[in-house]
């Protein structure tokens, strides 16, 4: 049988902030990776946690998605807490969206256009492509139905590509709570790096109970 290692702390890796944020579907592994990402110190795993973030689940159903999370190197396990980026939103963001671009440049806005960070752009052009992520998001968000039938990764995410295929800009939604942020990436996007567990948490932290 299945049993907690007492005195683990959680963390979401970059890879299970992916996981939790670019879709809005929900499910228990999505309900864990975001009962983890609430908190602004890492939870200490405990089987009332694991209750609390599977309800109507079993207890072999809870830890069966808890494990595989886990093999899918979605969790990090800590034997002390860890704190969420420490700071206010517009001090603390574009620093974490520049390392999130191999350009060090990125936008965050929010489902309306109104720029919420900007990294290594002027704040003109940062602006204008904030309202340029918003709007080609909504356009995919309101096809989702049938650009789903030619593939789920097509909901992924968006991009300006040359006759090469090569993209340079690329869009990404970003679910956090109730809301749908956009977030425009120059070059090549680098969300396996912990710059992007360290944003989806600090916006969750935020955002993500509203």
């Amino acid at each position: 049988m299945l049993e907690i290692v007492p005195g683990s702390y959680l963390t979401v890796t970059p890879y299970g902030a992916w996981r939790a944020v670019s879709r809005s579907d929900p499910g228990m592994d999505r309900g864990i990776l975001l009962g983890v990402l609430q908190e602004a110190m890492s939870p200490m795993l405990s089987m009332e946690a694991l209750r609390a973030w599977t309800p109507g689940a079993t207890r072999d159903e809870a830890f069966e998605v808890l494990l595989k999370l886990q093999e899918e190197a979605c969790l990090e396990a800590w034997p002390s807490p860890r704190m969420a980026p420490i700071g206010t939103l517009e001090s603390t963001l574009p620093g974490l969206l520049a390392a999130l671009s191999d350009t060090g440049q990125a936008v965050l806005a929010d489902r309306m256009g109104f720029c919420l960070a900007i990294a290594g752009y002027p704040g003109d052009t940062g602006e204008a492509l904030a309202a340029v992520g918003a709007d080609i998001l909504s356009v995919a968000e309101r096809q989702a139905q049938a650009l789903s039938r030619l593939g789920e990764h097509l909901l992924d995410g968006w991009g300006n590509v040359d006759a090469a295929g090569i993209s340079g800009l690329s869009f990404w939604p970003i679910h956090i709570g109730r809301t749908r942020l956009a977030l425009t990436v120059s070059g090549r996007p680098r969300f396996n790096q912990r710059a992007f567990a360290e944003l989806v948490w600090a916006l969750y932290v935020r955002y993500g109970k509203v």
